[in-house]
């Protein structure tokens, strides 16, 4: 029960910050579009969209599932999937016209562009702290080893 209630919570706040996060991305590239306004049908599309997506994201990185995939084949696998959802979507509720290949050209350019600059911020934010988090045993080490 209680390892239910904490994938429960996991899921919740996972999918606050993917729903927070597209709406964010969908009012900037809106207004870099010239709207003004959001309708209100959108704010419903986008929950349903992020809730996919966070269930995908549980199904490739979750505790159990995949565990005998390398993190790149999971990172592969993730990026495939998103994209097609997303595409999925983006056709679903006519936000592009994916016939024309300028559209689909653009949205492929940009997905690719996003997700690789969320990795890469992803990694070094990760390979920072676990350096700092390394240096920081290395000198409690040290420091134990003085005393005995």
């Amino acid at each position: 029960m209680k390892k239910n209630m904490e994938l429960l919570m996991q899921f919740k706040f996972v999918w606050g910050l993917f729903y927070a996060a597209a709406i964010i991305i969908y009012t900037v590239v809106n207004m870099l579009l010239g709207n003004t306004a959001m309708e209100f049908i959108v704010v419903w599309q986008l929950m349903i969209l992020t809730i996919v997506l966070v269930l995908i994201q549980y199904l490739i990185f979750g505790e159990f599932t995949l565990n005998s995939i390398s993190m790149k084949g999971k990172f592969l696998i993730h990026f495939i999937l998103c994209y097609v959802t997303i595409l999925l979507f983006l056709n679903m509720f006519g936000w592009i016209n994916v016939q024309k290949l300028s559209s689909l050209g653009l949205y492929t350019g940009g997905y690719t562009l996003f997700y690789l600059g969320i990795l890469n911020s992803l990694h070094i934010y990760y390979k920072l702290t676990g350096e700092e988090l390394n240096s920081k045993l290395a000198i409690y080490k040290q420091s134990k080893n003085l005393k005995n």
